[in-house]
């Protein structure tokens, strides 16, 4: 059986994007190969956990005191430390690295020094170009068409560059809820609160909003590094009493939340394929998101939900048109839970060995 040895520095317990995908990700494939898991260390989870099929190594310090030159510095060393203990030790076949960590580079100097494939898994635009280009006979895995344009502008050939879909977890649609409601009253933003998540373009839209219709409630869940800004930019507004801010929650309740609200909001400046937009395509929510990135590979303007503009007026336009027209919204409700349902692990799993064939595994 062919090892995998993953890179990513977030895994379960942990919460978001890439721990869900590649928890999942190994779940449906482990039955195929072994996994040797490196990741984040956390106080309350054990150094090492080895289970069936998957080792998990949790070794990856939080330095978030430390200057950034000197953090990065340090984990970079620990993962090359580590990749060649585990080279060495495990017999690896490939190397799958989340390709938006700056240690990638030790990862792809390991991959060189011992000649074992790697496969750089680009789940959004935060990777850097020269890395990934670095490395034994890479292959790379994008999740959306901007991401693929980014690869090959850089030099990297097309065929080299997998599909690789973003799925939500099976469970996701145990939340759908659709309620046959004739007032839409309840907004909701989840994500990073961070200038690029078009966050205060989100309240100036909202503000728009409330000009035209008063009944209407903002929901954000999430935190960052914008957030007293953000609270301070509210309150400028006076939109204190009309906006909530839950802060970051589990993915359990973030979903109960989701799943009740009437609209979901993401007005990005830039994205891979967001995970929460497919959350609400599994849960029933119809979407508003701008233009950006990967998102036209997941919504169809006006079948599965509005495409934006990034600007103020037309994300708010596109929300009151929402509001108003019953029939559009019930409309793209239906079909993004339709698209939802065509989402597979099954398909995943046949893009991933169509990848790690390319690098030489047999056995998948």
């Amino acid at each position: 059986m062919d090892t995998v040895y993953l890179f990513t520095p977030r895994f379960p317990p942990s919460e978001g994007g890439a721990a869900t995908f590649y928890s999942n990700l190994i779940d449906t494939t482990k039955s195929d190969l072994n996994y040797v898991v490196l990741t984040q260390y956390l106080s309350e989870e054990s150094i090492i956990i080895r289970e069936e099929g998957v080792s998990v190594y949790r070794l990856l310090p939080r330095l978030s005191t430390l200057p950034t030159i000197l953090r990065v510095l340090f984990e970079a060393v620990i993962v090359g430390v580590f990749s060649i203990f585990t080279l060495m030790k495990e017999g690896v076949d490939v190397i799958h690295a989340h390709a938006s960590s700056f240690s990638v580079i030790s990862l792809a100097i390991v991959s060189t020094l011992f000649q074992v494939p790697i496969a750089y898994d680009c789940r959004d635009e935060a990777f850097r170009p020269w890395i990934v280009q670095m490395g034994y006979t890479p292959v790379w895995f994008s999740c959306a068409s901007n991401i693929d344009k980014i690869l090959t502008q850089n030099g990297v050939p097309r065929d080299r560059i997998i599909r690789l879909p973003v799925i939500n977890p099976g469970y996701v649609q145990d939340y759908r809820f659709v309620a046959d409601s004739q007032t839409v009253s309840n907004l909701i933003y989840i994500g990073s609160l961070r200038e690029a998540k078009g966050i205060f373009d989100l309240l100036d839209a909202f503000e728009i909003i409330c000009e035209h219709e008063s009944n209407v409630h903002l929901t954000i869940i999430g935190d960052g590094p914008a957030q007293g800004e953000f609270i301070k930019y509210c309150r400028r507004m006076n939109l204190k009493e009309q906006v909530t801010l839950e802060g970051s929650l589990s993915h359990e309740k973030t979903l109960c939340y989701l799943s009740r609200s009437d609209i979901l909001i993401l007005p990005s400046k830039s994205e891979g394929v967001p995970r929460v937009v497919l959350e609400g395509h599994d849960v029933g929510t119809p979407v508003v998101a701008t233009d950006v990135g990967g998102i036209p590979d997941v919504i169809d303007h006006e079948e599965n939900g509005l495409l934006a503009e990034q600007t103020t007026e037309s994300i708010a336009e596109s929300v009151l048109r929402l509001i108003r027209d019953k029939e559009l919204r019930q409309t793209i409700v239906e079909n993004g839970m339709n698209s939802a349902d065509e989402r597979n692990w099954d398909r995943v799993r046949c893009c991933l060995y169509r990848g790690y064939k390319i690098v030489g595994l047999t056995k998948v």
